[in-house]
């Protein structure tokens, strides 16, 4: 399948079964899915099939990964752990069709109510040029991965440095687009733009040598004050580490209006053999 896939993943006959294609891989697996757009199918499947009393939207996404998830079809189980007119949390539990448990996620919506807040209380706006005026576009070497493999973050993200990036270490930001649809036909929806954005904090700013080190996340929590404007997303990160093997990435979300909202990774640490 080439990087022309009409989407990250295929719908299927069964409305909770989503077929992987290659465009959800990782560059650091030889067939494993990247977290980033794992976590935007889930939050898809969610907005797609599970209703709420009143007008929402999702304030906050936690995903756990388990295990590599293998590039294969996927089951996708959800619940409503709490429900009510105002604040709605839907768990959902992924799949394979063996039933292996791969993942789970707690998706947070809050009712969307018109409350305009004072001047003076307006979160900050980013000091960093917006996407437009970035002229060193990223290439498809990019990232962590074999040069010729199709996988998500080259081929269905369009990518711009605007501080730093990953073939520098330390402290990052860098704006992203979805070019390709998560869920193939169906449209690219604003927080599926944010969390697959969010799932890039460790790899925009680590601080240690890929090939020296694993500084691996099995979790992903997204808080969002308002859903972005226009398709780009920006990422300002950080990544912090302890002696003990383990370390947090964080960062800080964007649209070109200013700030949106935070992410939070935890980081397993260990050294490559």
């Amino acid at each position: 399948m080439s990087p022309d896939t009409e989407g990250v993943y295929l719908p299927t006959a069964r409305p909770d079964v989503y077929e992987s294609t290659p465009l959800a891989n990782a560059g650091w697996y030889d067939e494993g899915q990247h977290g980033g757009a794992l976590a935007a199918l889930v939050v898809g499947h969610v907005e797609d099939t599970v209703p709420t009393l009143a007008e929402m939207e999702v304030a906050r996404v936690t995903v756990e990964i388990f295990r590599v998830v293998p590039l294969v079809p996927l089951r996708i189980e959800t619940e409503v752990v709490r429900e009510g007119k105002r604040i709605q949390t839907v768990q959902t539990r992924v799949h394979d069709l063996d039933d292996n448990l791969l993942s789970m996620a707690m998706i947070q919506r809050l009712r969307v109510a018109d409350r305009p807040i004072p001047e003076e209380a307006r979160p900050m706006t980013g000091d960093f040029p917006p996407p437009d005026e970035i002229q060193d576009r990223v290439g498809n070497a990019w990232g962590v991965g074999e040069e010729g493999k199709t996988m998500f973050h080259r081929h269905a993200m369009d990518v711009r440095e605007a501080v730093g990036g990953f073939g520098k270490k330390g402290p990052g930001t860098v704006w992203l687009r979805l070019t390709t649809p998560i869920i193939a036909g169906r449209e690219i929806s604003p927080v599926q733009r944010v969390v697959a954005t969010a799932d890039f904090s460790n790899g925009i700013s680590r601080a240690l040598d890929f090939r020296k080190w694993v500084f691996m996340n099995p979790d992903l929590t997204v808080h969002i004050a308002r859903y972005p404007l226009g398709e780009w997303v920006g990422l300002s990160a950080e990544s912090g580490y302890g002696d003990f093997g383990r370390g947090v990435a964080t960062g800080s979300l964007w649209d070109t209006t200013g700030w949106l909202g935070r992410s939070t990774q935890s980081l397993f640490l260990d050294h490559l053999e």
